[in-house]
């Protein structure tokens, strides 16, 4: 078979952990524009958070140090209390949910000293992070699989939607767990058994907001000044642009929100078009790298964590750069890492944290049994 030297150190080569450079570069450099941006607001004076750049700052350096802490993790450890933090994610929501104030219209914020958490936030990537690592449904016997359904599906959006008080967040959840029961599925009729549920679970809890939510449809079907405000500045920001933009940190007193929701139409109305549609760029292609480690991990666990940050950044990517273009309503979401997002970047960079993990282990875990067809999960 050759020298053992030789062989030895082949096999180390091949089996020992690596660094995806591509992502974290993307990473880094999507970053610094977040950053970019907070020192622009800073000097032009356009937010109400007194040392924004400082805020951000800091909050991204704890992000970082969450992300190596992950990264050095062994994910596969999870798998075994996937059960456990789901149901520790939905006794804690309750607990906070009914406990805690309404801020913004939206329940479910955790005060941790001068840190404060957007539970319903985190909990909707590490819900479905955890159902990545639960018992699939199609191993289970009818009546389990019902069960499991309310379980899974029906007190989540319950929490998030009804008492959390938020119809966004609940229907991001509800299109994570559609797709997680897709991809474990039995057969076309336990299918639709297991997404019925929550379907109708998800609309009755949105009748409350019924009224809310067909405003805002209509001010996004027909956009007057008057009532859609937050699309019309940022659409006029952008269109104001140009190639290059207005400058370094100009002040556009129109956009609100703007170290957050209209943070986006803001940098091109600094830098133009060409810097917007560079950065447009960057996503696309980190979200693309992303995408290539589904095909590059063969140990089913690891892909369906992978899919579940996927699925979860595209959504929060996607949403406000085509909001800031008119082709979605204004919702309150920012873009990940660039976006201030307060203690939501720990998640962000947590959830890469995880994905970089994963392929760092992914020469040295034997590949398991995966069917093409789908991400099939390994019995628990």
């Amino acid at each position: 078979m050759g020298s053992p030297d030789v062989i030895g150190k082949s096999m180390n080569e091949t089996h020992k952990p690596v660094l995806n450079w591509r992502i974290t570069l993307l990473l880094t450099i999507i970053s610094l524009i977040g950053i970019v941006g907070a020192v622009c607001i800073d000097v032009s004076g356009s937010s109400r958070i007194p040392d924004l750049t400082a805020r951000k700052t800091l909050q991204m350096g704890i992000g970082i140090i969450f992300l190596v802490c992950i990264y050095s993790f062994d994910y596969q450890k999870l798998k075994k209390y996937s059960d456990q933090i789901f149901f520790l994610l939905l006794f804690m929501n309750a607990f906070i949910l009914i406990n805690s104030p309404m801020i913004n219209g939206v329940k479910g914020y955790l005060a941790l000293g001068p840190f404060s958490i957007n539970m319903l936030y985190s909990s909707v990537i590490l819900f479905l992070l955890a159902l990545a690592g639960m018992k699939p449904i199609k191993e289970m016997n009818w009546i389990y699989s019902i069960l499991h359904t309310f379980y899974r599906g029906v007190f989540p959006l319950l929490l998030i939607t009804y008492v959390g008080n938020s119809v966004l967040y609940g229907v991001i959840y509800a299109a994570g767990y559609m797709v997680m029961m897709w991809l474990t599925k039995r057969d076309v009729k336990q299918l639709a058994i297991v997404t019925m549920i929550p379907t109708v679970a998800l609309l009755y809890f949105t009748m409350p907001h019924f009224s809310i939510l067909k405003e805002r449809f209509m001010q996004f079907m027909q956009p007057i000044e008057d009532n859609a405000y937050l699309q019309m500045k940022s659409m006029e920001a952008i269109q104001s642009a140009g190639w290059f933009g207005q400058g370094f940190a100009s002040s556009n007193p129109g956009l609100g929100y703007v170290q957050s929701d209209s943070l986006f139409p803001y940098l091109i109305y600094c830098f133009g078009w060409f810097f917007g549609l560079i950065t447009i760029v960057l996503i696309g292609v980190f979200l693309g790298y992303i995408v290539q480690l589904l095909f590059q991990v063969k140990e089913s666990y690891g892909r369906q964590l992978i899919f579940v940050v996927l699925f979860f950044f595209t959504i929060r990517f996607a949403w406000p750069i085509l909001m800031s273009f008119g082709f979605l309503p204004f919702v309150g979401m920012e873009l990940p890492f660039i976006g201030y997002g307060g203690t939501n970047q720990w998640i962000d960079l947590s959830a890469i944290g995880l994905v970089l993990s994963i392929y760092r282990r992914k020469n040295m875990i034997p590949t398991a049994t995966f069917s093409s067809s789908h991400l099939s999960s390994s019995k628990s």
